[in-house]
């Protein structure tokens, strides 16, 4: 037993240094645009020529962020003594892999059915391999900060019949929308589904989660105050037309299989996924001639991931209305309530508000898009093990083949990427 013990966590070990290495090396290469360029920035100022600010850079839709939005970047820069860009970048780098670490003890310590605990080690590994995730956790941006305070939100949810844990859910999770504003949405559903699908709504400790959510908000009176003195300058939502398009559920679908880098590499070069990694599917040249390694395993994740989708529908066409009830709201497992929270709820009010949604704002779900996936599989069965594996192994290649060709070309000029950190500080 402890042999097992010891192999089990000696691989989560190497699955997570396997991920740090995806995320930290060649930092050099890293995006450094008007947002990270004004994120390192106020690190610099805030506490020295400047106080701490209530509210932070304009968001996607024209409303300025809250000032937990930076106030995430400057305390670490105060608590490091950073004064670099690069810098900046490693600590948001392992504060995000310690968001994806959460994952263990959550895991161990507060899930206790041993196959759903199956599931959240399988998305332990799957995070740390995905192109999506590490494309944005090398960034100076607050996404990669949402790990953390999610994971939080889930430990506080789950023994929410604690006075403790249900002020730890309401607290943290008023926070998220402050850290990116994606979050309101998020901890909306979660506070809904829950408030309507509760299994056991007498054991919820609603009054504590009340004073927590009261005591996460403070923050936020001195930036309402300036949103309603301050008038957009800009449309926020895009109508009927940005609700029609469903990116939510498109986006949860598509993000955890590995095949999203087309926008950041070559959004210039046509507006089909495959138009845009034309290029990065060559990878790596071997004396100047392509491989197509990387195309290969594009390949695998393509397949791999519908054979998932295949085999669950194939599964889902057998079940009676009951069962649909009863997996669609979540009641018989925790995990599935909370994946349906973000799924349905999250997703209903995200979309209805008609804002463009932007695939980053996808991180406020983590690791739910993985989690979704996964039971989708079924990795107790040796067909699902086996997706799982080879989808793994394709995510680990097209992550590795990214921060490669990002290197090779100093960034991606004809994608959203741009050109490389180094370039611009020379």
């Amino acid at each position: 037993m402890r042999k097992t013990q010891n192999r089990l966590w000696a691989g989560l070990g190497v699955l997570f240094f396997i991920g740090t290495l995806l995320r930290v090396l060649y930092v050099q290469d890293m995006e450094y645009k008007e947002d990270e360029e004004y994120n390192f920035t106020q690190t610099q100022l805030i506490g020295n020529s400047q106080p701490w600010p209530w509210y932070g850079i304009p968001s996607g839709v024209y409303l300025v962020n809250p000032g937990m939005s930076i106030w995430v970047f400057a305390v670490l820069a105060k608590l490091f003594g950073i004064h670099s860009p690069t810098s900046l970048a490693h600590a948001v780098q392992a504060f995000a892999l310690l968001g994806i670490a959460m994952i263990l003890p959550f895991a161990f310590r507060f899930v206790q059915d041993s196959k759903e605990r199956q599931v959240w080690l399988w998305a332990f590994a799957l995070s740390l391999v995905n192109p999506f995730l590490i494309l944005y956790q090398r960034k100076l941006w607050p996404e990669p900060f949402l790990p953390f305070f999610v994971m939080l939100t889930f430990m506080g949810w789950w023994r929410r019949e604690r006075w403790g844990y249900a002020l730890l859910w309401g607290a943290v999770g008023a926070c998220l929308g402050q850290i990116h504003m994606s979050g309101f949405f998020f901890a909306a559903g979660l506070f809904l589904w829950t408030l309507a699908f509760d299994p056991r709504p007498k054991k919820t400790c609603w009054k504590a989660w009340t004073a927590g959510s009261i005591l996460g908000a403070l923050p936020l009176v001195p930036w309402a105050y300036t949103v309603l003195t301050h008038p957009v300058e800009g449309r926020i939502s895009a109508g009927l037309d940005e609700i029609t398009q469903l990116k939510y559920w498109t986006f949860w679908i598509t993000d955890p299989t590995g095949l999203t880098l087309g926008n950041p590499l070559g959004l210039l070069r046509g507006s089909s996924n495959w138009a845009q990694i034309s290029d990065f599917v060559r990878y790596p040249l071997v004396s100047g001639h392509a491989s197509y390694v990387v195309g290969i395993f594009h390949a695998v994740a393509l397949i791999s991931s519908i054979l998932i989708y295949i085999f669950a529908v194939r599964r889902m066409v057998t079940w009676n209305p009951r069962k649909w009830a009863q997996i669609l709201i979540g009641r018989d497992s925790n995990s599935v309530f909370l994946q349906n929270s973000a799924l349905i709820a999250c997703g209903i009010l995200m979309t209805l508000t008609g804002v463009v949604i932007r695939r980053y704002y996808m991180t406020i779900t983590f690791p739910l898009e993985f989690i979704f996936l996964i039971h989708l599989a079924r990795p107790d069965t040796t067909t699902g093990k086996r997706l799982l594996g080879a989808l793994w192994i394709a995510e680990l290649v097209i992550s590795m083949g990214f921060v490669h060709y990002i290197h090779q070309n100093q960034g991606s000029i004809q994608g959203d990427y741009g050109e490389a950190y180094h370039l611009k500080v020379k």
